[in-house]
């Protein structure tokens, strides 16, 4: 049997935040083994692709490792391309992470949909952060290029994070905790937009100057049944966040589906 589990940057000092999740979820959300005994299993990301699964199979040591070889549970595609019946055969879908990636992968409509990070507030609550609490905090994509202070206006209560962090389960809860203590995100990089709307931060779609895969900002949002432009500066966002309300989506949103499929059983929420 192989068994084992995914998440970008692993093998790295610094990791993504959004990535890097999965270590938060494998200490603080899961107990007890995986329910499944072989394949990659994959918590978060953009990672339902012909290239993920075809490095999940050879990774496993098979020409075609047949159904449930690489598992995924509320993740997303990068586009709206479907997969190639091969690719089809080598994956299951343990729910998805929007609407669009649900129809991309011609998936049952009753799939359940939801990005996993939306569950975070069952099983961590975050602590204060002194250095976000009530203050702006943009979050740039890991690949940003240095945010220069000009896009920050005269606001001196923005605060600048990267996601670039340890790959350590500290650091994602103190990338949480900025997050939770803010009292406006703007995102580049898009779990910081997920996390702010799992914790009932206000929060915009920031394009910046590195944009990565809009579809899957949108996939995102499908999921709750919201849809959110991007926006250019704080002004912008906050008058799309006001309009648009994606609060509003996430407390009509049942997380029992999405939970009822995940590859581990739950901890007891304490």
């Amino acid at each position: 049997m192989s068994f084992s589990v995914f998440h970008w940057r692993s093998k790295e000092a610094l990791g993504n935040f959004g990535d890097a999740l999965t270590l938060l979820y494998l200490s603080r959300m899961f107990e007890g083994p995986c329910l499944f005994r072989t394949g990659t299993v994959h918590l978060v990301g953009s990672v339902v692709s012909e290239r993920q699964i075809s490095a999940t199979s050879r990774r496993d040591g098979q020409v075609d490792g047949g159904p449930g070889r690489a598992i995924f549970w509320g993740c997303g595609k990068r586009d709206a391309r479907p997969l190639s019946p091969l690719a089809e055969r080598r994956a299951i879908f343990l729910g998805i992470r929007g609407e669009h990636s649900r129809i991309a992968l011609g998936l049952p409509r009753n799939t359940p949909l939801g990005d996993t990070a939306l569950l975070l507030p069952k099983f961590y609550t975050p602590g204060t952060h002194a250095r976000t609490l009530g203050k702006v905090l943009w979050v740039p994509h890991v690949h940003h290029p240095k945010v220069k202070p000009d896009i920050l206006g005269t606001d001196m209560d923005s605060v600048v994070m990267r996601p670039a962090i340890p790959n350590t389960v500290a650091a994602c809860e103190e990338f949480i905790d900025a997050i939770a203590s803010a009292r406006f995100v703007m995102a580049n990089a898009m779990h910081a937009a997920v996390v702010a709307l799992a914790y009932g931060v206000p929060f915009a779609f920031w394009d910046g100057k590195y944009l990565d895969v809009p579809f899957k900002w949108q996939d995102f949002a499908s999921g709750l049944g919201f849809t959110l432009p991007f926006a250019p500066s704080l002004a912008e966002g906050m008058r799309l966040y006001e309009q648009v309300r994606p609060d509003r989506f996430m407390s009509a949103w049942d997380p029992a589906p999405l939970m009822e499929v995940a590859p581990y059983n739950f901890r007891t929420p304490s």
